[in-house]
């Protein structure tokens, strides 16, 4: 064999073997069995998913109901789709979703647009709301409940919410559109 060729062997050698190592190094830290110390409040330094893959699971809201009261067994009194102005519109809805090494990460969020589409409610990032828990369930549904307050001087109409959901372990977001009546 010739020395060029060998030389090429060698680096090509060389190069594979950083490679490896550099991807068991990232394997060990991601899992957590290496870790780094953060000095100064920096950010994550795997902050980025280096192998890119399809994170498998599901995330789908379900039995969602508009009523007069959610109590707290989650159980909607009185369901109902049309409210008076001043009232308190109380939903409920349920999220079917699968955990992700274990873990379970809900983040919620809605607002509520008019029959023309403007947007007269949002919840700001700020105030979305963060479910975490630890699951060995194969699939977990979650009961959720909220309300908002029908205004004083919005006009009688069709208002439709648009709920978010967001689980961001397993990169999947979704979305439901409901109407309600104002009279």
């Amino acid at each position: 064999m010739n020395k060029k060729a060998s030389a090429i062997v060698e680096i090509f050698i060389i190069l594979v073997v950083i490679v490896l190592t550099s991807a068991l190094v990232l394997f060990l830290v991601k899992t957590g069995i290496l870790t780094i110390k953060n000095q100064a409040n920096q950010p994550p330094i795997l902050n980025t998913e280096f192998i890119p893959y399809a994170r498998e699971g599901t995330l789908t809201i379900s039995e969602f109901a508009f009523c007069s009261y959610a109590n707290e067994q989650y159980q909607c009194l009185d369901p109902k789709n049309h409210f008076t102005i001043g009232e308190d519109a109380y939903f409920r809805y349920i999220i079917k979703t699968t955990p992700y090494n274990g873990d379970i990460l809900l983040i919620e969020n809605y607002r509520i647009l008019s029959s023309t589409g403007k947007v007269m409610l949002d919840i700001d990032k700020k105030n979305n709301y963060h479910y975490d828990i630890i699951s060995q369930e194969p699939t977990e549904s979650i009961s959720f409940k909220d309300y908002f307050t029908i205004g004083k001087g919005i006009p009688s109409g069709t208002y439709s919410i648009e709920l978010l959901i967001e689980n961001p372990l397993l990169n999947k977001k979704t979305t439901l559109t409901q109407t309600f009546v104002v009279e």
